[in-house]
């Protein structure tokens, strides 16, 4: 008896992280279909531990001893998971299946809950990034049209980012730092959409790029691409906002139509109950 409702039990569960698992892998692979459109072939992961490398670099954890820590961690957690499920079975049936069944499926809780930290790190930065870039755009044109050469005003404009921004300064940084030692802007700025997952980044390297070989006005293009990305930005927001009021059908449906059922036929069934009530008396 016990056995059937563990399996019972772990068949619902494993159905639930089965659902969240699909949504997420739905999700990442529309994101990952989004940033195909200006990844280059070299870019694009090549298999699991390369994508699960990119999420970690999308979450801002640094190469070396923030994503081992990290990695150590999530296996840990996995480790724990599936020892925990296996004391839980002992303590209560003790057969051999519930054992490794609640063992397989705390593994995958425990390997699971590190991976939507991660994700949702990873979600969190980038929109930080995201909104800050029109912000970065118009401090970069307001600069260069005041003399300044793009290195100088990059720099002066990470400067001032430090406490609003310091996500995106820390990034802009980053790519002082690579152009500094020779790298080009368009080169500097693909790696900083490798590593944050914000295209903002490679739409401006192609921009200076463009800009550079044709001898337009840089700070009039950027002045461009900055009300570019508010607008796009607006559209998101539009977007999401008409996905949230379908959303909202499901919970309506579920918990306020039965509610609202109950107290209109409530009445009239407890008025019909006491007429055949009394006409059966009578």
């Amino acid at each position: 008896m016990n056995t059937g409702i563990w399996i019972a039990g772990a068949a619902t569960f494993a159905a639930v992280m089965g659902t969240a698992w699909a949504v997420r892998r739905d999700a990442a692979n529309r994101r990952d279909a989004e940033r195909g459109r200006l990844w280059s072939e070299s870019d694009r992961p090549k298999g699991r531990f390369d994508a699960y490398r990119r999420d970690l670099a999308d979450a801002g954890l640094r190469p070396g001893g923030d994503r081992v820590s990290f990695g150590l961690f999530h296996v840990l957690c996995a480790l724990s998971g599936g020892l925990g499920g296996a004391l839980l079975a002992q303590r209560s049936d003790g057969s051999a299946a519930a054992t490794v069944l609640l063992a397989v499926l705390g593994a995958l809780l425990g390997w699971w809950m590190p991976q939507l930290w991660l994700e949702s790190q990873r979600r969190q930065r980038q929109l930080e990034l995201v909104a800050e870039f029109p912000v970065m755009l118009d401090l970069l044109q307001i600069s260069m049209q005041g003399g300044m050469s793009l290195p100088a005003a990059w720099k002066a404009v990470s400067t001032g980012l430090d406490g609003r921004g310091a996500i995106l300064a820390d990034e802009m940084r980053r790519v002082d730092l690579e152009v500094g030692f020779g790298t080009s802007w368009t080169r500097a700025l693909d790696s900083a959409t490798a590593r944050t997952g914000v295209d903002e980044f490679r739409a401006l390297g192609l921009l200076l790029e463009q800009t550079e070989r044709f001898g337009t006005e840089m700070a009039r293009a950027i002045a461009v691409l900055s009300d570019s990305l508010r607008h796009a930005e607006l559209q998101a927001l539009e977007e999401r906002a008409h996905e949230a009021s379908v959303k909202m059908l499901f919970p309506l449906a579920l918990f306020l139509l039965p509610a609202t059922l109950l107290l209109i036929v409530g009445p009239l069934l407890t008025m019909l109950f006491e007429s055949l009530g009394r006409a059966s008396g009578d």
